[in-house]
């Protein structure tokens, strides 16, 4: 479904749904963004890991 019939759709709906609507996808936004930044905080924290043990080097080559 495009962006305009999704609006279209939530103007047709009574204000306080509407309003959850919007507190629905500001909620699954602020979880992704969450998730995305949780993920790349744990893979700048394992790059020392991952460029200087020899242990895991091996993996490399595979």
């Amino acid at each position: 479904m495009e962006t305009s019939a999704i609006i279209k759709e939530i103007v047709k709906l009574p204000i306080t749904e509407r309003f959850a609507v919007i507190e629905d996808a500001l909620k699954s936004i602020k979880e992704e963004t969450a998730k995305e930044k949780s993920l790349a905080e744990g893979a700048k924290a394992l790059l020392a890991d991952y460029t200087e043990d020899q242990e895991l080097l091996s993996f490399t080559a595979v």
